[in-house]
């Protein structure tokens, strides 16, 4: 089967700083930083074996970069997961965090922002 998806391409104000807020966040979700050749500016993280074409989180750095509505959603496997990514967001500069619960007792999440106001969550559905 292949991947679900190709890649996610964010945009970011600052590479640097959204390198040292979604590292850790990545990581927790399996995904490695891809080795960088002398004077590649631009990091990724990929999926464990996932192809080079396939699964993988990169940034595009736009200084005029505007947030919108959209989010990116996290899945985690239990609500002790969705807790222990939502106090690594919270060290690592995350904005406008908004729970654990979440909606209701079958949906558990913690919504947050990046360091540019990007929207995200993680969540547990049961």
């Amino acid at each position: 089967m292949s991947p679900l998806y190709s890649h996610v391409d964010l945009r970011v104000r600052d590479r640097e700083r959204a390198v040292a807020f979604y590292g850790p966040l990545l990581e927790q979700f399996g995904f490695v930083l891809k080795e960088r050749a002398a004077g590649d500016e631009w990091p990724t993280w990929r999926r464990p074996g996932a192809d080079r074409n396939g699964e993988f989180f990169g940034f595009e750095v736009d200084p005029e970069h505007r947030p919108n509505e959209t989010r990116i959603a996290f899945s985690c496997g239990s609500r002790e997961e969705v807790e222990a990514v939502a106090q690594i967001v919270a060290r690592h500069g995350a904005l406008n965090i908004d729970g654990p619960p979440g909606y209701d007792d079958k949906y558990y999440a913690c919504f947050f922002e990046d360091p540019d106001g990007n929207k995200l969550e993680v969540c547990y559905l049961t």
